[in-house]
């Protein structure tokens, strides 16, 4: 039930704010384009568009033709009059153009009622509202001139006056949607296509706001904006008067969005506020810049430099608490440096940043696919007449605005927030987690900020570097009937991101999958997979939620941490009815992933038995493509690398250094930045459990002797993956040395 509200929930705020603006938007389009085609009911085919003319001037011409007892009456203009008078010798229809009208020829094939109607020419509406008030005047006047009357016996003075008497009728009409002669009015029709794309944007920015914002309230504002602007306003529209309805369509169009407006503002941080008059001030200036007119916007401290934003964050602190860091780290000197430093090692693909305090200088390290890079050192003191230098105000306002004590160089301290790139005011941003951590040292002071992505980037097995046919296993596996399956990695080695995309390509909308993790660190929502988190914090353990996750039977349950004996035991033992576990652990390689749960103390046997496959990865970089070249491999590299020089007739390594004035002419490749690498890719090794491995390891359970064993019986290890990306040129062997040590 709670899947389905979820997936309500979305489908009203994808189709409201999203897809249904534009259906209308058609919609209107093509209603406009037909309410201003003719439609045309012609006897006589000589007849012309009209030039319009008065009331009055038509009523003259009936007079005048009426004194001169003329047999035809020629009316070249419309003529607006609603009703019959059959008792005259003529007879005026409503809404006609050029009509001529004849004395009373009973027997004329085109009489009714004693009165002949030769050519009308109306113009349709699409409006019904005045299509039925005008049929129901109509039917009215008929009813009470007394159409069944003999002909003849109704004064000329009578029609005059029935003719001013629909004048009123006339300029009602004049007043609604159309203008003169019913024609669309162009100054109208712009007023109301300006409220309904104001509308349009206005839904859309809205929930686009309220699902970063994660406003619960999400769903009910969408709804009643819609239904609002939908139901009331059409509704609206059937009122003929159009400097009435408009204003109460202007009103249902930004009423609803400046109250919604009025309450986000006063929850959201001062530079997140919209409409105020330094945010109009800012926009106004955006779309005058892009005209090439620049317009000076004094910006705040915090809105000065790079494209990045911080908030604060914390487990269990209020958030009253957190928004008074944010302001008091706003003001400290060493905000904006800090921004600029965070983004330039973001920029730069770092996942971490480090910080080393010295007495004489601060080194900054980037550590960029796994390695650390060291900028130049800069000396400490630069501006004498500050006591502290930029970077020891930065580490100030780091500490403030992760509630660490600033003046505290010595301890060790921890906290994180939220980093955001993007422009102030731009609808997606990437959020980054930020982890900080500070140690004193011999030296001075260490400090330490690791960014880990809120979104996987990768998507597919084949997008982290899976070869194709170990590809097709893992999805076999993964979407297994029963089994354990554990994944394993050395820290900092993509273990996470793994799991993520093994989550996400598993079937998981004809099965129910469980999500058990810790939820200080918590993954990313996986559509159709249900998240149960416990409180490391608080003592908790898997086992805690573990029993009542099973006793839901789900089809599979991914568990995070699974080191624990009891917990472990738990999955084992509840394999046999049919249902598959999926765990991770950090390990060097697979043999020694199994060396440590069997260290829990489980009994060999039970643990083995039902244990499926056991991967093990390693990030290894990439080749820069751009500046990588091809060499000719020695015969002793290709003996040591276990390759055939038949087979192998170059590989690939990074940029050789020129002289200094050639390199400078060179250049530095724009893609690594020098660096020869970039991005990397993951190495991975699965055994696929069978009984004569079992049954080794129950005997022999020794690191060595297992890998041995393995190699023997044709296992393809970590090292065998690794020469292949060598020889198809993804990486280098100095690289693959450095991985694997």
């Amino acid at each position: 039930m709670s899947v389905l509200k979820k997936y309500s929930a979305n489908a009203i705020n994808y189709f409201f704010c999203l897809k249904l603006p534009v259906v209308i938007a058609m919609l209107a389009v093509i209603w406009l384009l037909f309410s201003a085609s003719k439609v045309d009911n012609v006897i006589n085919p000589n007849d012309t568009e009209p030039v319009s003319r008065s009331l009055s001037e038509s009523v003259g011409e009936i007079e005048s033709a009426n004194h001169n007892n003329s047999s035809n009456i020629i009316i070249p203009t419309p003529v607006w009059a609603i009703g019959f008078a059959p008792e005259q010798p003529f007879h005026v229809v409503a809404l006609a153009y050029p009509v001529e009208l004849y004395p009373n020829q009973p027997n004329s094939p085109t009489t009714k009622n004693g009165v002949e109607f030769v050519a009308a020419r109306k113009r349709s509406t699409s409006i019904p509202g005045i299509k039925i008030l005008v049929r129901l005047i109509r039917y009215l006047s008929q009813r009470s001139s007394g159409e069944g009357d003999k002909a003849g016996q109704a004064p000329t003075s009578e029609i005059k006056k029935e003719l001013e008497d629909k004048k009123v009728l006339e300029q009602v009409i004049n007043t609604g949607w159309r203008g003169t002669g019913w024609y669309m009015s162009p100054i109208k029709l712009g007023l109301y296509i300006f409220i309904f794309f104001f509308w349009a944007f206005s839904a859309s920015w809205m929930n686009g706001d309220m699902e970063r914002l994660e406003n619960p309230s999400r769903t009910l504002y969408n709804t009643g904006y819609m239904a609002l602007y939908v139901f009331i306003g059409t509704g609206i529209m059937f009122i003929p008067i159009f400097w009435v309805a408009f204003p109460m369509i202007f009103l249902i169009s930004f009423v609803p969005i400046s109250i919604y407006v009025v309450n986000r503002n006063a929850v959201v941080p001062p530079h997140e506020q919209v409409l105020t008059p330094e945010h109009i001030k800012f926009v106004f200036a955006q779309w005058l810049k892009m005209i090439g007119v620049k317009v000076k916007v004094k910006k705040r401290t915090y809105e000065a430099g790079p494209p990045i934003e911080f908030e604060a964050s914390g487990k269990g602190v209020d958030a009253k608490t957190l928004t008074g860091r944010l302001i008091i780290a706003r003001n400290a000197a060493g905000y904006n440096e800090l921004r600029q430093q965070v983004c330039d090692a973001i920029m730069n693909e770092a996942t971490s940043l480090m910080i080393e305090f010295t007495a004489d200088k601060t080194l900054i390290k980037h550590l960029v696919d796994g390695v650390w890079l060291e900028l130049p050192p800069f000396p400490r003191g630069q501006d004498k007449n500050k006591v502290k230098d930029r970077f020891d105000e930065m580490l100030e306002a780091v500490k403030i605005l992760v509630g660490a004590a600033p003046d505290n160089r010595r301890a060790r301290q921890e906290g994180s927030f939220v980093a955001l790139i993007g422009s102030y005011y731009a609808k997606k941003k990437t959020r980054y987690e930020v982890k900080f951590l500070s140690q004193g040292t011999q030296a001075g002071e260490s400090a330490l900020l690791m960014f880990t992505a809120a979104k996987v980037p990768f998507k597919t097995i084949a997008a982290l570097g899976v070869r194709p046919d170990l590809e097709q296993k893992i999805l076999g596996l993964m979407n297994g009937r029963q089994g354990l399956i554990v994944v394993s990695a050395p820290p900092a080695s993509g273990l996470r991101s793994s799991i993520d995309v093994f989550s996400r390509v598993c079937d998981r909308f004809t099965r129910d999958v469980v999500n058990i993790e810790d939820a200080i660190n918590p993954s990313e929502e996986i559509e159709n997979i249900s998240m149960v988190r416990y409180d490391s914090s608080k003592g908790e353990s898997p086992l805690d939620v573990l029993p009542n996750v099973l006793f839901k039977e789900p089809t599979a349950v991914i568990v995070r941490d699974m080191t624990a004996l009891p917990t472990l035991e738990l999955c084992c033992k509840d394999i046999a009815n049919g249902r598959l576990f999926i765990t991770m652990i950090r390990s060097k390689d697979v043999v020694e992933a199994i060396l440590k749960l069997l260290a829990t103390n489980i009994t060999p046997q039970s643990f083995l038995q039902p244990l499926t496959a056991v991967m093990g990865q390693r990030l290894v970089r990439k080749l820069c493509p751009d500046c990588k070249e091809p060499y000719r491999p020695s015969p002793q590299l290709l003996q040591q690398l276990g390759l055939n020089p038949a087979n192998v007739q170059q590989l690939f390594r990074t940029r050789t250094p020129l002289p200094e004035a050639e390199e400078k002419k060179r250049g530095i490749c724009q893609t690594c930045n020098g660096i020869g690498y970039h991005k990397r890719t993951v190495l991975l090794e699965m055994i696929e459990m069978n009984d004569s491995i079992r049954g080794f390891i129950i005997s022999n359970p020794n690191h060595a002797a297992i890998k041995q064993f393995l190699q023997k019986s044709g296992h393809r290890g970590i090292l065998q993956e690794g020469i292949g990306l060598v020889v198809r040129g993804e990486t280098t062997v100095e690289e693959l040395s450095r991985v694997l040590k």
